[in-house]
């Protein structure tokens, strides 16, 4: 990291800091930490501008000045102590911009603002939708509970050695888009440490919560990634950390790591004894990754098509062709050059029979499209899922000759993260994948930003070369016939790098290899890869290019033409009939619903589930037991069948290779628990006798009573082998058994299936035409 002066922590504690908006609730001491990070954020910000603006001056006759600003180092920014006030007003910019210029190159002190100008009002915008410190508050999860109030392990990993002056990107830049350089340099400042955490959103808080920590703000960056960085507190330690949550791979761990190599204070790294600390195992997330993915695919129907990356632009692809479907201009009330644009775009329509073959005139369609007085659905979605590292949906396309298609759309993701994601694609038999990624053409390969490269062979990350199969689609501008190389990161491209592999490949990046070498030789894979950046050149480097996903636009589109019209698509479908299973269930739910629509999803499952044990059929009897039967959310049940679990894990822990089994609880075995009530479980230890069994684990039973109270009740039993038949087994190294059986086992019968949201939260998602489910998607959104 370029040096930031040490003057600036005394600056900030003087002047109180940034000029940012103050927080009543937040403490002295956490405003303190927040307005040091919110001023570096902003000198973070201002300097990140300032390469933007040299960009600009160099394409418009001031090279020479653009070449001094370039000279201009953050902490030259930092020890002028600008007001915080000015520092966050984009209209201030280059007036202090060109302060520090005059002041650093007086050779310049004739050059003007007038001289500087440049009016990118947007970009200046988005920026300052970043950089910045967000104070928040999150509370203690309720499915922790004190038993397990104790240390979270982790494994320290110290960094690997990166030269950044050697890496073929302007590395800094690159950081203060994606993560901020800022964090890095407070880090140093006060010797906080770092942590990565593996897992969802979820598994962090409860970490969190476990430890008694808390999170005081959200850094935001530049780069709206899936890796949300909080600033975190102990209040027994008073130690505070920056914590990378949301990480579902090792190459995403390497890469955050390379970051504090490269970034340096003061010759020395941002890092608290030398080391970063990990949480959670990146195979264990892949393991239950791909568990959920493979069993996800295999429940939904088979997909046509799988289609990896790119699925923001899919989705508004998909979207411009149903509202072209709804426009019919009359083509003839104008012919030749006197016809509108849309008569235009009609006749092409008509000329290729798909909707998809105007793809790239999406604003003359949108124009078109809001003149209908009662257009139909925008949403052709008729499943979606939310991932830990990306997102899933489903669509179905009629093809031209009438036929229903049905395909799946996965977001991009990041090296290994697409792992399980390749794994459940082949576990599941699906055999058709187009992967449209991004990737770096190697300098002097003849590849410019925004080309389409459809590799003939690509490395995989251990070194072995593998054949592809040759493109199908945009076969009339796609570039074919070239090497692809694979990295794990964009900082493993170094000098030394490029002088190894220059010979062997002609473009990079991160996911092909993975993907080819996961799905293997019975899945038909097509990679498409729009070049992003031109590794070795200074003008469409990685981190000058990222500013500017234009270019790439126009190879996308025509990209995304051909994949659609090549495969015979029309339009997408909006109104399709879903197709439902067991309609005794389905009956009963529309119409518990019908009486209590407010309730959440899973307490009306759960009254569903009472109503047809019971045998009640009339409304009188159902507005009954929806009385008897207090109104809980899923939230709520699962915290509840997590911190239960936890009540058991803390009796399994004590003995290690012991069998236990839930033989008793029928509300939780069968579904019909009301989180609301008291849980009443049975349980058998072993082959031992109750008495036994009571005596061995005094101490916990007594622990969970004493912080349970009446929520739980665990009543031991003596063995039985009858009784295990049905049982719910668990051992030493089980974690969350209850809330594991209610989702692989009442929730798959009800035709859902659980997932954690990107902030953490719980859903249960409807399986489209799983067996068992009802068609109540709208309510489970």
């Amino acid at each position: 990291m370029r040096k930031i002066y040490t003057l600036l922590l005394a600056f900030l504690i003087s002047t109180g800091g940034t000029g940012a908006p103050v927080y009543a609730q937040v403490s002295a001491d956490h405003k303190s930490q927040i307005a040091q990070l919110d001023y570096l954020l902003a000198v973070d910000r201002l300097d990140f501008y300032s390469d933007g603006l040299a960009d600009y001056l160099m394409e418009h006759e001031q090279k020479l000045a653009a070449e001094a600003i370039r000279k201009i180092e953050p902490e030259d920014y930092a020890k002028e102590q600008f007001a915080g006030k000015d520092l966050n007003n984009p209209d201030k910019w280059n007036e202090l911009i060109l302060s520090v210029l005059h002041k650093k190159f007086p050779e310049f002190k004739n050059l003007t603002l007038q001289d500087i100008q440049w009016n990118y009002n947007f970009f200046r915008k988005k920026l300052m939708e970043g950089f910045k410190a967000d104070p928040i508050s999150l509370k203690k999860e309720a499915s922790v509970s004190s038993l397990n109030n104790e240390p979270v392990q982790f494994n320290k990993r110290t960094i690997p050695k990166v030269d950044g002056k050697t890496i073929l990107l302007d590395a800094e830049r690159y950081i203060s888009e994606k993560t901020t350089r800022a964090l890095f340099w407070d880090a140093a400042l006060s010797h906080k440490a770092i942590e990565f955490h593996l897992g969802t959103e979820r598994d962090f808080r409860q970490r969190i919560s476990q430890e008694e920590r808390e999170v005081i703000a959200e850094v935001k960056t530049r780069a709206a990634n899936y890796n949300k960085i909080y600033l975190v507190f102990n209040p027994h330690t008073k130690e505070y950390s920056y914590a990378f949550t949301r990480i579902s791979g090792n190459d995403r761990v390497t890469h955050l790591m390379a970051q504090l190599g490269i970034l340096k204070y003061q010759g020395q790294t941002a890092l608290k004894n030398d080391s970063v600390r990990v949480y959670g195992n990146p195979n264990k997330v892949h393991r239950a990754q791909e568990e959920r993915l493979s069993e996800l695919f295999k429940t939904l129907p088979k997909a046509d098509m799988v289609v990896i990356g790119q699925k923001s632009a899919i989705g508004n692809v998909i979207a411009m062709a149903g509202m072209m479907s709804q426009i019919q201009p009359d083509v003839g009330t104008a012919v030749g050059e006197n016809k509108t644009q849309i008569q235009k775009l009609s006749q092409r329509v008509a000329e290729t029979g798909s909707y998809f073959s105007v793809t790239s005139k999406a604003s003359i369609v949108k124009t078109e499209f809001e003149k209908i007085p009662s257009p139909t659905a925008q949403n052709y979605e008729i499943f979606n899922s939310e991932q830990p590292s990306h997102d899933v949906s489903d669509v179905l396309l009629e093809t031209k000759d009438g036929k229903i298609v049905r395909w799946r759309f996965i977001s991009n993701m990041w090296g290994d993260e697409v792992v399980p994601v390749a794994r459940a694609i082949k576990n599941s038999g699906h055999d058709k994948v187009v992967y449209i990624g991004t990737a770096g053409g190697i300098i002097g390969k003849g590849l410019k930003v925004g080309d389409v490269v459809a590799p003939s062979k690509t490395y995989t990350q251990d070194g072995r070369l593998l054949e592809l199969e040759k493109p199908t689609y945009a076969t009339d501008f796609v570039k074919t016939g070239m090497t692809l190389g694979q990295v794990t990161s964009p900082f493993d491209e170094t000098q030394k790098w490029l002088k190894k592999w220059n010979n062997s490949i002609d473009l990079v990046e991160l996911e092909t290899g993975y993907l080819k070498d996961n799905l293997g030789s019975k899945v038909s894979f097509q990679p498409y890869l729009l070049i992003s950046d031109v590794v070795g050149s200074e003008h469409e480097s990685l981190a000058v290019a990222a500013a500017d996903s234009g270019k790439r636009k126009n190879g996308q589109l025509k990209l995304l033409e051909s994949l659609f019209i090549n495969n015979g698509i029309k339009a997408p479908v909006s109104n399709f009939e879903m197709i439902s299973a067991e309609p005794v269930v389905k009956a009963m739910y529309h119409k518990i619903d019908s009486l209590r629509a407010s309730r959440d999803v899973t307490s009306k499952l759960q009254l569903t589930q009472l109503a047809i044990r019971k045998g009640l059929k009339t409304d009188a009897e159902l507005e009954a037991l929806i009385k008897a039967e207090p109104s809980f959310d899923r939230q709520m049940l699962m915290d509840k069948l997590e911190k239960f679990s936890g009540a058991l894990e803390i009796i399994a822990k004590k003995v290690s290779g012991r069998s236990f089994a839930i033989t008793g609880g029928d509300e939780l075995l069968n579904g019909t628990w009301n989180p609301k009530k008291v849980l009443k479980l049975q349980m058998m230890v072993g082959n031992m006798s109750a008495t036994e069994a009571k005596a061995a684990y005094a101490q916990e039973l007594a622990k969970i009573e004493s912080v349970m109270g009446k929520e739980l009740q665990i009543e031991v039993l003596s063995y039985d082998a009858e009784k295990t038949r049905e049982a719910v087994f668990f051992g030493s190294r089980s974690k969350k058994v209850l809330a594991d059986h209610y989702e692989k086992n009442i929730l798959k019968k009800l035709g859902l299936t659980k997932e954690i949201d990107k902030n953490g939260g719980v859903r249960f998602r409807e399986v489209t035409e799983s067996a068992g489910g009802m068609r109540c998607e709208a309510v489970l959104m």
